[in-house]
């Protein structure tokens, strides 16, 4: 190729420099003799000259691409919204020039997208602008790039020569023995030196510390290193010894090979997060700070041993690990490995001076060591990533050495370590700093689940309310043996000081009486009571300090009158008293849609983050530019509660500074911004201030808009942001204030859906659904289950309250869980305003009306927007009486009452005094007073003065705060604000008499307080107790303060029962009942109306347990035509007498037939009569009772039957009884004709009906996908309330009665297991006497008696094509009775006789088998029975009738329990017939319902 003419070349490179010279577009120039691949790699070096890409892409590739490592993150300032410098710098519509940054300015190599500022370049420890830069070649980052292992290798001849130097040189000049006979040359030469200078003794000993600290040093490290190895080996003979301890070589050998890998990474990913905040760090007097060389090394650390302690609880896991990290250790490495090895080296380049007259310091760390023996504490949980808490201990203190040059390099390092004295004293200052944090007994605590939450990690999770109340018995220690001036400081794990109470003048038994406010954000940790004697001019005396677990309130958040010892050397020097109250934060609630939001609170922790400032006013310094930081301020206070940082020389200041504090009143507080100048001899000026509303700024948050003006200066604007956390204390959730009237009710007639979504498919079940309504995401109602059904028809009327037409209502289909959470199986919305408007006339009775019936056949949404089945309802809007004065009285909150307490009380205040900081500074300026912005800067009007969007209105807004730093006493006053005016105002006036005249309407409940004996939630439960009509939050501890407001509808006032009962399970969990109460809604309301009453719960299972709730309560009526199926009226229990028949067919050879009738109540068996043999008018004369959920839906049917001995019975005739035409409380007889389609209509029955109005007690069955695909099952107890009197009488359903006295609780019994539903046997209704003669003595016979079980029959088994038979078992004696014919409904009427006493055999075990011929019987069922709870032997007769629910499978076992204490078991009969026994009545069977009804679903809770 020719050469090009010189004159062409220079006009070429004048082109070249011209271009470059505009600095628009980099110039990218190469040689053009060189070869493509050269040219190629020329280009790939110069990307980043070339300035090709676009800033904004370039900026978010990078942000992906880096990886900021493990240190804490940089919240970089993202401004989207009201960034007035958007359209870039531009003044009087001319574009300023950026100037380019250079190798001297303090951001570079800072990202190239990085934004200059206007007022020149980043301030130093400014936030980086931009994302983490690119990673220069020439920095050694990693093993690879230190050890050199990827360069060219050197010719053979190359490396002979070296590895001779190398080997020579080792041996000879740089082995331990050499470095020892230099310090011994060195040593001589210096003393021989001062020695010829004359100089004194003082010198030679200076050399001498020298020296020895460095042999010192030098043997230690060899000794312990040869420790390590003796050790090492010992590990493998020790571990045979002690089998608690188990080695890791499995994972060393991983971390061996994965080191090498994961170094590189882990090094340049250490590199790019720290190199950023150094460049942007730097020091004014410094030109840069770089990371030159990073790396740990290519030995990876290791886990010498594992000790594992089994013996936990099921959601912990407890290990010791012993580790090291000892990359000098050589032993057990190769002869190649040791070639190649490289140790631990960081190298931290400073740069001195500016621009060319600038020189690289390097710093040296090198030969890292770290060892130590630490216990792990893993807390597991469900979710993801499964492990909730990680505790870090060091059982001992750790061992760490390294080699630290600061001058003269690798070449002529000086070692630090050498330096007397100065070794000792940095490590006693690591473990003084880590002894508070994480050495036994101390623990370090990482919330996993809070930090892969995208939380804060400081965030508070509530707070503390500590009340000191007094010390006794304080042992002072001045000179003059005089009596101290005792105050007392808060702190936790010695950390900084948080509050301290006022000091107390010469006393020894000071009473302080002070309330403070702590958050907290872990309660894993120790609050420490430091009680100091006050020093007016010199430093305060420690009297010592007492210690307080948090953890224990997580058991129990109220601890009143805690008693502690202060303690000071091991001794005790006094005692102090005091409360503490821990007040979490409730979590966001999860709406049908799956979207979350807070609770509405009036009482929360609030998180301020001061962001960032633009457009400082300067005007007030000198140089231009400003020293910033802000105080911010709640209300009045004098004090500020947070200071940010000051960042020097900018008026655009990033602090990114968060802060917490505990607001009272949400709705009044105010927050003060003031943005101060720092100047360092002079006082600090306020160059401009912003006051705001707390609600302001957290809408504005919600929007995304974030920027205020600044008030009181020509310019400016600043970044605020804040976060609600409200606070679970009483009235915080559905509190007097909060609480709104209903104006009426919706009228929801559920009748059914269709097509719904099956969740248990894979199960091979269906759902089991319900639906629940919900109104701004609480629980006001819920229709019945029905089991195993993916077409359920409920055809169930609920009613709504509601309490303004802009609610509205969420209709939810569920699948009902008996042990897990239930599942959404689709919602449909239903708005109040399309049911109900204002009433045109002016009627003070009826504020709203009805539009009439709303027929509705939605679909149901499921949450990722699709769509699956329907729901079909009717939905009428019925208004409620206008009444006046519906509402709760409110006071002060808990918090508020705390704080008025600490300002009250001050006993003594004359003798005493406040304990001043030094650092406390009085502020430097008060803000005129009221609001100066209520809305943020709008992205096209700039703020040029301190009035835009300013509000001139006085404020008298106040609030209570506290906070974390200093003293954190609380003192507010409650702004006032105007309520809204709700129309119960302009209604009518009541007495409590005509409110109770009417039958319908909503009972509203507000649940003050109560004293539990297990912390639980309170559950209001109405009429038949299927669902609660609402719940309270758990309580926080077993002194119980809710202050919580529910709603409750019922029908017919005269009727209706309440419940109350203490749920120790969360909601939507499985129930444990711990206690309950009940009793007359009539009753209830003329005791609670008048004012706050107190209730006794009785634990069903220990009477002895007992808990006081306090309720008040207010009734609203709701005028409602009841449909006959909705009143109490049409549910109850049927007495039917069997009398007789008449001209019944005969089909025997002699034209008689030996007729029995069956009972079927809506297709269920509930009765069958006895056998009369050879006749056409059979006369039985025989009773039972039945429950009747539903009169008017009742399916009642008899049918006749002929006897026959070998084949099966024949049908005679059927006839339907109805029901709805029975009048209560009068017995009617009925001539009932037969039908047959076989033999025609002849003969005919006549039985006598009895029908007494009562509730129905309906309990949820527990539904086993595995079992039986959640068949339906239905079991009913009842309560009856014959002609509204309330009284219990004859079959007690689920509770069984006991005899007590009180009028309040003669209706209060134990509850049975769940499961069983028990009888107590009458034996003279039966017309016969006794079974076993009564017990003379009324305790427990330690003699040994007769318990008979008599095994009736069963039914619901699982199929109809088995032989069962029963197994039963008392003690280790087993009987069985003999297999039926294959049936469903099985009939055994077998006894069985066993020797038992109430000291032993507590629990008979039966089994139902399925009987099989060839192969082996299969277990259709189990059940489990507590004899001695079931049978009193102090009664008269202990005998119970018995149904119990199978385990293990499906279906009802009926049992009947006799036990006679005075008749030892060989005097009876071990087997006889139950007919042989004189009867009559059996038992009052369980109905079964129109509805899937069944048991509680506290049920088996052995599942």
């Amino acid at each position: 190729m020719a050469s090009v003419p010189t004159d062409v070349q220079a006009k070429v490179n004048g082109i070249v420099e011209q271009d470059a010279a505009k600095g628009r577009v980099p110039v990218h120039t190469f040689d053009p003799d060189a070869s493509p691949e050269s040219k190629g790699a020329d280009a790939g070096k110069q990307t980043q000259k070339l300035g090709i890409e676009r800033d904004d892409l370039k900026a978010s590739g990078q942000e992906v691409a880096v990886d900021t490592g493990k240190g804490k993150p940089s919240i970089l300032p993202t401004i989207t919204i009201e960034d007035v410098d958007k359209a870039g710098s531009r003044t009087n519509g001319q574009v300023q020039q950026n100037p380019p940054e250079t190798p001297t300015s303090p951001t570079w190599p800072a990202s190239p997208t990085a934004p200059t500022s206007p007022d020149g370049p980043e301030p130093p420890g400014a936030m980086p602008s931009g994302p983490a830069p690119a990673i220069p070649d020439w920095y050694k980052v990693g093993w690879r790039d230190v050890s050199g292992i990827d360069r060219q290798r050197v010719t053979e001849g190359e490396e002979k020569e070296k590895e001779l130097l190398s080997l020579f040189l080792s041996e000879q000049f740089y082995g331990e023995w050499y470095h020892n006979a230099a310090l011994v040359v060195v040593a001589v030469l210096v003393t021989h030196f001062l020695t010829r200078f004359h100089f004194g003794f003082g010198w030679v000993f200076i050399i001498l510390a020298f020296c020895n600290t460095y042999y010192s040093t030098s043997m230690v490290r060899t000794r312990r290193r040869a420790r390590d190895d003796i050790q090492r080996e010992l590990v493998k003979t020790r571990l045979s010894a002690e089998l608690e301890i188990e080695s890791a070589d499995w994972l060393n050998n991983f971390l061996d090979r994965f080191w090498l890998i994961y170094e590189p990474v882990l090094s340049r990913t250490i590199v790019a997060s720290v190199d950023q905040i150094l460049s942007q760090s730097c020091p004014p007097f410094l030109d840069s700070l770089r990371l030159s060389t990073f790396t740990l090394g290519t030995k990876a650390p290791r886990v010498d041993k594992v000790k594992t302690f089994p013996r936990t609880e099921d959601d912990v896991v407890l290990m010791e690990w012993w580790f090291s990290f000892t990359p000098n250790d050589v032993s057990e490495l190769t002869e190649k490995q040791k070639m190649n090895k490289v140790n631990p080296k960081i190298i931290l380049n400073v740069r001195v001076g500016k621009g060319l007259a600038s020189a690289a310091m390097p710093i040296l760390l090198e030969d890292m060591m770290f060892s130590g023996h630490m216990k792990i504490r893993l807390k597991l949980m469900t979710n993801f990533p499964h492990v909730q808490l990680v505790d870090l201990s060091f059982m001992d203190k750790p061992v760490f050495d390294y080699v630290l040059k600061p001058i003269g390099g690798e070449t002529f390092g000086f070692d630090i370590g050498n330096v007397p004295g100065l070794s000792a004293f940095i490590r006693d200052t690591v473990h003084s700093v880590l002894g508070p944090m994480m050495y036994e007994p101390n623990v370090f605590t990482l919330n996993l689940e809070q930090m892969l939450s995208g939380e804060p990690i400081d965030t508070a999770i509530g707070v503390l309310q500590v009340t000191i109340q007094s010390a006794r018995d304080l042992k002072g220690s001045k000179l003059g043996g005089g009596r101290p001036d005792p105050f007392v400081s808060l702190c936790l794990n010695e950390r900084a000081e948080l509050a301290k109470t006022k000091w107390k003048h010469n006393t020894s038994n000071p009473t302080w009486m002070e309330t403070k406010f702590i958050l907290v954000n872990s309660l894993t940790e120790n609050l420490l009571f430091k009680v100091f004697d006050y020093n007016d001019h010199r430093a305060n005396t420690d009297l010592g300090f007492a210690s307080f677990d948090l953890s224990v309130l997580e058991a129990d958040a109220t601890q009143e009158d805690i008693e502690a010892p202060i303690l000071k050397d091991g001794k005790e020097r006094g005692t102090i008293r005091f409360d503490v109250n821990f007040y979490p934060v409730l979590k966001p609630e999860v709406d049908a849609s799956g979207t979350e939001g807070l609770p509405d609170t009036k009482v929360g922790i609030v998180r301020l983050t001061v962001h960032q400032a633009k457009d400082l006013d300067s005007s007030k310094s000198l140089a231009g530019d400003l020293n910033p930081f802000v105080k911010l301020y709640t209300g009045s206070a004098k004090h500020p509660m947070h200071v940010t940082r000051k960042v020097k020389h900018t008026n655009n200041p990033v602090w990114e500074d968060s802060t917490e504090f505990l607001c009272t009143d949400k709705e009044s507080s105010v927050v003060i911004a003031k943005v101060v100048d720092d100047r360092d001899f002079l006082k600090d000026p306020i160059i401009g201030y912003m006051s705001i509303r707390l609600t302001d700024l957290l809408q504005a948050k919600a929007s995304g808009k974030d920027w205020w003006p600044l008030s009181g200066a020509r310019s400016g604007k600043i970044r605020i942001t804040a976060d609600w956390k409200p606070l679970n204390m009483a009235g915080s959730l559905h509190g007097a204030e909060q609480y709104v009237p209903p104006i009426g009710v919706v009228r929801l007639w559920i009748q059914r859906a269709t097509d719904v979504k099956n969740v248990e498919a894979t199960l091979g079940g269906k759902s089991d659904p319900y639906v629940r309504v919900l109104v701004n995401n609480i629980i006001e109602g819920r229709t019945e289950v029905v089991n195993n059904n993916l077409n359920p028809e409920w055809d169930q009327i609920i009613y709504i309250p509601v309490h303004s037409l802009k609610e509205t209502m969420l209709l939810e289909c569920m699948d009902y869980q008996h042990l897990t959470k239930d599942r959404s199986l689709g919602y449909t919305e239903l708005k109040v305003s399309d049911l109900a408007v204002p009433n045109a006339a002016e009627s003070a009775e009826f504020l709203y009306q009805s539009t009439g019936k709303r027929e509705a056949e939605e679909p149901l949404r499921l949450g990722n927007g699709a769509y699956k089945g329907k729901l079909h309802y009717v939905a009428e809007f019925v208004p409620a009486y206008a009444i006046r004065g519906i509402g709760f009285d409110s006071g002060p909150s808990e918090i508020e009452q705390a704080a008025e307490r600490t300002g009250a009380v001050s006993p003594h205040s004359d003798d005493g005094g406040t304990v001043h900081d030094e650092t406390e500074d009085e502020d430097e300026g008060a803000v005129p007073d009221g609001l100066t912005v209520t809305t943020p800067v709008s992205e096209n009007n700039d703020p040029t003065n301190g009035q835009l969007g300013h509000k001139k209105t006085k404020s008298t807004d106040t609030t209570a705060s506290a906070r974390t730093t200093g003293t954190t006493g609380t003192t507010g006053t409650t702004g006032t604000t105007a309520d809204e005016k709700r129309p119960e105002e302009q209604g009518i006036e009541m007495s409590k008499e005509e409110l109770l005249k009417h039958q319908s309407g909503i009972i509203i409940c507000n649940v003050l307080s109560g004293r539990l004996h297990k912390k639980a939630r309170l559950e209001v439960l109405l009429d038949e107790a299927y669902w609660p009509a609402f719940s309270t939050v758990r309580a926080r501890s077993t002194n119980a303060h809710w202050e919580y407001i529910g709603e409750g509808f019922v029908k017919e006032l005269d009727f209706s029962r309440v419940w109350l009962r203490l749920n120790e399970a969360d909601e939507g969990d499985k129930d444990d009942i711990v206690a309950e109460w009940k009793g007359d809604a009539k009753a209830f309301l003329e005791r609670t109306m008048d004012g706050p009453q107190e209730f006794t719960l009785v634990d069903p299972n220990d009477e002895d347990k007992k808990s006081t709730v306090k309720i008040e309560a207010r009734y609203m009526p709701v005028p409602i035509k009841l449909e006959a199926r909705e009143s109490v009226n049409n549910q109850g229990i049927l007495r039917v007498d069997l009398l007789d028949g008449h001209n019944i067919h005969g089909i025997d050879r002699g034209g008689k037939s030996d007729p029995y009738v069956v009972f079927h109540l809506n297709g269920q068996r509930v009765y069958k009569s006895q056998t009369k043999k050879k006749t056409l008018n059979p006369e039985w004369n025989e009773n039972f009772v039945v429950q009747v959920p539903s009169r008017a839906g009742s399916d009642f049917t008899l049918e006749v039957f002929d006897w026959n001995q070998i084949e099966q019975a024949k049908s005679l005739g059927t006839c339907k009884i109805d029901l709805e035409s029975v009048e209560p409380f009068t017995a009617v007889e009925r001539s009932l004709p037969l039908s047959s389609a076989k033999h025609g209509d002849k003969g005919e029955i006549r039985v006598r009906l009895l029908f007494t109005p009562e509730i129905i007690v309906k309990s949820r069955k527990n539904t086993s996908t595995f079992s039986s695909a959640g068949r339906a099952m239905t079991q009913i107890g009842h309560l009856p309330v014959g002609a509204g009197k309330g009284v219990i009488q004859g079959v007690t359903g689920v509770f069984k009665r006991r005899n007590s006295s009180g009028s309040e609780s003669s209706d209060e019994g134990r509850e049975l297991p769940a499961g069983v539903v028990s009888k107590q046997v009458d034996y003279a209704a039966e017309g016969g006497a006794a079974p076993f003669p009564a017990s003379a003595s009324n305790g427990h016979s330690a003699e040994p008696g007769t318990l008979r079980v008599h095994v009736k029959d069963a039914k619901d088994l699982s199929t109809a094509d088995i032989k069962p038979y029963v197994a039963i078992r008392v003690g280790d004696k087993e009987r069985k009775t003999k297999h039926a014919h294959k049936t469903a409904t099985p009939e055994w009427n077998e006894s069985f006789a066993f020797s038992a006493a109430p000291g032993t055999q507590p629990k008979l075990f039966a089994w139902v088998y399925d009987h099989k011929t060839l192969g082996k019987d299969r277990l259709l069922g189990s059940a489990e029975i507590d004899i001695w709870e079931q049978l009193q032997p102090g009664e008269a007769v202990p005998s119970k009738d018995l149904t119990i629910e199978l385990r293990e499978g499906q279906g009802l076992l009926h049992l009947r329990l006799e036990y006679d204490p005075d008749t030892p078991l060989s005097t009876r009969n071990s087997r006889a017939s139950l007919h042989s026994l004189s009867g009559g009545e059996k038992a009052p069977p369980v109905s079964p319902s129109r509805f899937s009804l069944s048991r509680r679903r506290g049920a088996d809770k052995d599942d």
